[in-house]
């Protein structure tokens, strides 16, 4: 149960964040606190809270808004897992967290994979207290592919141990993304879906790749509704 200052220090960090642009959506909060309520319930019951768990937001069709979905949700699990969060855009190219804090198109993700830089060097706080981002990088959606993948679960078990969790904005899951490529790196998935282009075959494509992947299905967001 927070106390009544951590209460007001959410208050003051949320305040900073609006004034900065970068606060979370207010008329969502609720649905996104219990989003990340079911999320850190899921890491408890499949035994991902003795390390780092890693959750990914991604889409069937672009501008379904995981980006936003990722955002919101690393925000929320500050509150409600009360440990740091670090939010990993490598939704390459597109930029969208980045560009709301400022620092767009900086060394990140793209980068420590091919080993050009070091973890300290290229996340950035947040004015919202416990929340880090790691920005893509430089690299763009079509030679993100050839990035070395690989690499990503021992460059996590070895950068991200300061964090208790890890939400990763992903691109849309296509073969011509890097989504399938990060997905087998992490604990579990979460899938956004626009509201007015719920596509039942699409979805259910979605559900094998997955398996396929051997990646577990942490839940579905209904987007602008």
């Amino acid at each position: 149960m927070p106390t009544e200052n951590a209460t007001e220090s959410d208050v003051r960090d949320r305040q900073r964040a609006k004034r900065m642009g970068v606060a979370p959506s207010s008329s969502l909060r609720r649905h996104f606190l219990s989003l990340a309520r079911q999320t850190t319930q899921w890491a408890k019951s499949n035994g991902s809270v003795s390390r780092p768990c890693s959750i990914g937001v991604t889409s069937m069709t672009r501008g379904a808004g995981n980006s936003t979905v990722a955002y919101n949700l690393a925000v929320a699990m500050t509150s409600v897992a009360r440990s740091k969060v670090l939010l990993v855009e490598s939704n390459f190219g597109r930029h969208f967290i980045t560009r709301r804090l400022g620092n767009a198109r900086q060394h990140g993700l793209s980068e420590l994979l091919t080993g050009i830089t070091e973890m300290e060097k290229v996340v950035t706080q947040t004015p919202i207290r416990d929340l880090d981002v790691l920005g893509c990088g430089q690299v763009d959606e079509h030679i993100s592919l050839e990035l070395p993948f690989d690499e990503l679960p021992a460059m996590m078990n070895r950068s991200f141990i300061d964090y208790g969790y890890t939400v990763f904005d992903l691109p849309m899951a296509s073969n011509l993304t890097a989504c399938h490529s990060i997905a087998p790196s992490l604990d579990g998935i979460i899938l956004t879906v626009e509201a007015n282009h719920i596509d039942q075959k699409l979805i259910t494509r979605f559900r094998k790749s997955m398996q396929s992947l051997g990646v577990p299905i942490v839940g579905m967001v209904i987007n602008k509704q």
